[in-house]
C-alpha cells in the first residue's frame, strides 16, 4: 500500500472550494479546519491512508488505528457553492511523501471539480518584527492577491512555506485551480486559538460566509487533550513558514 482511498459516499458537489488544515506549528490550520468541520456539520465522504505518514498508530475509543486524512463536504449558509474540508492526523514524513500526497490530494480535488484550493497554517512572528497583520498569505494570481488584500491579509514577499501547506496551492495553480495559503501569525506553542480564529475570519471573508468562533477556545482545549505529547522540534529560522 502506498496510498489507499476509502470512499464512504461520492457526493455531487457544486463548484467546490477545497480547504486543507494540516498539523504544524501551533496547530493553527489543524484547529481551524476541525472547528470549521464542527461548525458546518460537514459530512465525511472519504478517508485516505498512506505509508507516507509517520510510523504511528493512534488509540481510539478502546481500539487503535493508523494515521489518515479525512475529507468532508459542507455548504455553509449564505454561499452557493460547496466546500471540501480536509483534515489530517499528520503530514508526510519525507519530502518524497509530501510530493506524493500532494499529487493524490489534487487528483481528488480535480475529480470533484474543485476550482479553488486553500491551505491554512502558521507564520511564526520574528522577535525583531514590531507589527504585522494577524493573517499573512500568498496567492497564485494577481486577482487572488487583490482579493486577499481586500480581506485584510498581508501578502508575503519573501521566505518559503514548508511542506504541503505550500505545495498544495502551488501545484493546484499548475493544474488550473486558484490556490492560496492563509497563515495565522503566532509565537508558536502547542496550539494557538487566536491565530486559528484570525485565519477562519479571513477565509470566511474570502468565500463569503460567516462563522461563529465563540466556541473555538473550548474546541482548542479538547483538541489539545487528544494530541500526542511529542518532543518539541528545535526552533527554526523565521524565514521558514508552517
Amino acid at each position: 500500500m502506498t496510498i489507499k482511498l476509502d470512499y464512504i459516499q461520492k457526493p455531487k458537489l457544486k463548484n467546490p472550494a477545497m480547504i486543507a488544515g494540516l498539523p504544524g506549528i501551533a496547530n493553527v490550520g489543524k484547529l481551524a479546519i476541525e472547528y470549521l468541520i464542527y461548525q458546518t456539520r460537514a459530512e465525511k465522504f472519504l478517508e485516505l491512508h498512506s505509508e507516507h505518514f509517520p510510523e504511528w498508530a493512534i488509540p481510539v475509543e478502546g481500539g487503535i488505528r493508523t494515521l489518515r486524512m479525512d475529507f468532508f463536504h459542507a455548504r455553509p449558509e449564505g454561499i452557493k457553492r460547496d466546500l471540501i474540508l480536509m483534515s489530517s492526523d499528520a503530514q508526510a514524513a519525507t519530502p518524497l511523501g509530501q510530493y506524493a500526497l500532494t499529487g493524490e490530494i489534487l487528483d481528488i480535488a480535480q475529480e470533484q471539480g474543485v476550482t479553488t484550493f486553500t491551505t491554512m497554517a502558521a507564520y511564526v512572528l520574528s522577535s525583531g518584527v514590531m507589527k504585522m497583520k494577524p493573517v499573512v498569505g500568498v496567492a497564485s494570481s494577481k486577482k487572488l492577491t487583490a482579493a486577499l488584500k481586500k480581506s485584510g491579509v498581508e501578502m508575503l514577499e519573501s521566505g518559503v512555506i514548508v511542506g504541503m501547506n505550500g505545495l498544495l496551492p502551488a501545484f493546484a495553480a499548475m493544474r488550473g485551480m486558484d490556490g492560496y495559503c492563509l497563515l495565522g501569525v503566532t509565537s508558536g506553542g502547542m496550539i494557538d486559538p487566536n491565530a486559528s480564529r484570525a485565519v477562519l475570519q479571513s477565509l470566511s471573508a474570502m468565500l463569503g460566509f460567516s462563522i461563529d468562533t465563540t466556541e473555538l477556545g473550548e474546541h482548542a482545549e479538547r483538541l489539545e487533550a487528544k494530541m500526542p505529547k511529542l518532543k518539541e522540534a528545535p526552533e527554526e529560522e523565521t524565514s521558514y513558514i508552517r
